[in-house]
């Protein structure tokens, strides 16, 4: 399956109410390996801005796209995505996005999809002016949840939260003890020459120091 079909499918599904988490297990297998951590990079990375992404859309377009065209929007999201918070090259965004319209049976959209992408690099200093005072577009969450966190944790606080959530998560582990300690467990990625530490709020659970594959973890099958 074409990777940016995929996440276009995936995004679809969010927005429709489903669990990102029940989807990627069902998703990835369906995309080449080699592109199996671009595949859950875009799907990761769109969602985490999409409060983001959603205001520039509507800059963008003149009237939004329906229910039933949300892999249009999952696309069009991802493709912004990949243009703003990532090293892809813009043509290659551009083009790769825009060829998985027509693997999505959508030759409608071709022309919106072309449009919009290139539109937003054409006008992207003047829509990041244009929105830059709205905090849903500069923290990437949306307006309930940044009242929940305000009201509840105060302004320092608040910031610190919201500015953990839009990092890349961490990969962390919890070691079953039954089978092995901990220690045990560090030494044993340390041996695998795999990164790793434990955590500090946990007596089980170890973080790694950098992203990697989960069934290349040392005994994790």
């Amino acid at each position: 399956m074409n990777t940016r079909v995929a996440v276009a499918e995936v995004i679809a599904q969010v927005l429709r109410g489903k669990s990102l988490s029940a989807l990627l297990p069902e998703y990835a297998p369906k995309v080449a390996e080699k592109d199996v951590g671009l595949f859950k990079e875009l799907c990761f990375g769109t969602l985490r801005w999409y409060p983001a992404i959603e205001l520039l859309l509507k800059e963008l377009m003149q009237k939004p796209l329906r229910e039933k065209e949300f892999e249009i929007q999952g696309l069009l999201a991802s493709g912004l995505y990949q243009l703003i918070h990532t090293r892809i090259a813009d043509h290659a965004a551009i083009n790769e996005t825009v060829a998985a319209v027509a693997k999505l049976n959508r030759p409608w959209a071709k022309g919106l999809v072309n449009a919009v992408l290139r539109n937003f690099l054409r006008q992207r200093e003047a829509l990041d002016k244009k929105l830059s005072k709205n905090p849903i577009y500069t923290r990437a969450h949306p307006q309930w949840l940044l009242d929940l966190l305000f009201n509840g944790w105060g302004s320092e606080i608040a910031l610190e939260i919201i500015a953990a959530n839009n990092q890349r998560a961490p990969m962390v582990l919890r070691v079953n003890q039954q089978q092995i300690s901990r220690d045990g467990y560090l030494e044993q990625l340390k041996a695998a020459d795999i990164p790793a530490q434990a955590t500090k709020h946990s007596a089980q659970g170890i973080v790694s120091d950098a992203p990697m594959d989960v069934t290349c973890t040392a005994g994790l099958r």
